[in-house]
């Protein structure tokens, strides 16, 4: 059974090699007579186009040879059945003078089978076609006589831009200004002039004597915040007028106004018992009011005097607190010699305060880093004056902001003292004791 196989795959092998043969070793069939006319066969024996022949498949000469005929260009169509393209054809060479060219037929387009040289030949055109063939071309509109002409001229032919640039001459101006609208120009050229003061606290001049111009933006607030008051939003009123508490050039009477709006303002929003800064704080059972300041970063003191607690240990369960949440900042003023305080943006108060030379405090930016009730003064000459004496400047009070500067007490009760640092009268340091507490910020300008 393998050798009958075998047998087999041998003869079907010698049978693909001997069509192979056979292909490879019969000469082709020799070409129509009608191809070979138009075919120029070399001695090398490569065909060629002559060179008075052109492709059917787009090429054409621009003038045809004599006896040449040129099929017209707008004949080529697709063939419509079957999507099949007219087959192309090659320009009928040229004959020899003796010979006569057979004249050509014709088929209708889209006609199957039609080719180039079934196409009419290219006649010289009629007076008839060239009208015909004119009356299809869309013409454009006939320029007017009259329509002038456009000559670009050179790029140097554009005007420039004059070189140099002249002032306006105010007495120009001042001739041609109407003094309804305004005033003119001043005889010596000066005018209206522009300064770096803010237009509602700029200086005017009436009599001799300068005079605040009105500060239309304090007014607003005055009336806002009036209104907020009546509606019994009281911090909301503080907040709309503490913005203006530092601004610059207030006369007199603006800052008595602002300041008899602010002090109450403050006395009842922070240090009365009414709970217009936070919701008021429940204490259980497992706290007391010193942790309760201390997580709120306002000292204990405080917390006490504004609730009336007399021990802050001893507070019970359920009590409501108001609440207070710090640290204070405080802000010194050492021209006008004044320690304002500051809960947040807040208005907090003021105190009157007096600038000593033991040491001279400098402008900066401090943190208090210890309170103390009691501390000993050293005078000049290191001689230490113990606390409680009446010749001790710091009084009751002294709170530490490092480099040897200080706010403290004084031993008058009503006055503070020239003597040590930042002092403060006796009746009012332990308010600010209360008030700033350890960490709080203390800014001193001139």
């Amino acid at each position: 059974m393998q050798t009958i196989k075998t047998a087999a795959i041998v003869v079907l092998m010698l049978t693909v090699l001997y069509g192979g043969y056979v292909s490879l070793t019969t000469p082709p069939e020799p070409l129509p007579d009608e191809i070979e006319e138009i075919l120029v066969i070399e001695d090398a024996g490569s065909g060629a186009f002559g060179t008075d022949e052109a492709v059917a498949t787009g090429l054409q000469l621009d003038e045809p040879p004599a006896g040449v005929l040129s099929p017209p260009q707008d004949a080529l169509v697709a063939e419509s059945a079957g999507g099949l393209a007219a087959s192309p054809a090659v320009t009928p060479h040229r004959p020899s003078a003796a010979a006569t060219a057979p004249a050509p037929t014709f088929s209708p387009p889209g006609t199957f089978g039609s080719s180039f040289a079934d196409l009419p030949p290219k006649l010289e055109p009629s007076v008839e076609h060239e009208a015909a063939v004119a009356s299809n071309i869309t013409k454009l509109p006939a320029v007017e006589p009259g329509a002038s002409s456009v000559t670009p001229g050179p790029v140097d032919s554009y005007a420039s831009t004059p070189g140099e640039f002249r002032m306006p001459d105010p007495s120009d101006a001042a001739s041609t200004f109407d003094p309804s609208r305004g005033s003119a120009f001043n005889s010596d050229g000066t005018g209206f002039t522009m300064t770096d003061e803010s237009p509602g606290t700029a200086t005017g001049s009436l009599g001799g004597k300068p005079e605040p111009r009105e500060n239309r933006g304090l007014i607003n607030a005055f009336a806002t915040a009036d209104a907020m008051f009546a509606k019994g939003q009281l911090k909301e009123a503080l907040a709309t007028l503490s913005v203006f508490y530092g601004m610059p050039d207030l006369s007199d009477d603006q800052r008595r106004q602002l300041l008899s709006r602010l002090d109450p303002l403050a006395r009842e929003v922070i240090y009365s018992r009414r709970h217009l800064l936070e919701p008021p704080h429940r204490v259980t059972a497992s706290e007391d009011l010193v942790e309760i300041a201390i997580e709120n970063d306002v000292p204990p003191q405080l917390l006490a005097n504004i609730n009336g607690v007399e021990d802050p240990v001893m507070v019970l369960p359920g009590t409501e607190l108001k609440m207070v949440r710090g640290p204070f900042r405080a802000e010194v003023d050492l021209t006008s010699q004044q320690l304002t305080l500051f809960l947040g943006d807040l208005y907090a108060g003021r105190f009157e305060i007096a600038v000593g030379n033991d040491p001279a405090p400098t402008p900066g930016t401090y943190t208090v880093q210890e309170k103390q009730t009691s501390h000993v003064f050293y005078d000049r000459s290191g001689v230490p004056i113990p606390a409680g004496s009446p010749d001790n400047p710091y009084g009751k009070m002294w709170l530490d902001l490092g480099g040897q500067i200080s706010i403290h007490g004084s031993p008058n009760t009503v006055q503070p003292t020239k003597n040590g640092c930042i002092s403060v009268a006796g009746d009012y340091a332990d308010d600010v004791y209360g008030i700033l507490s350890q960490g709080s910020s203390v800014t001193i300008r001139r």
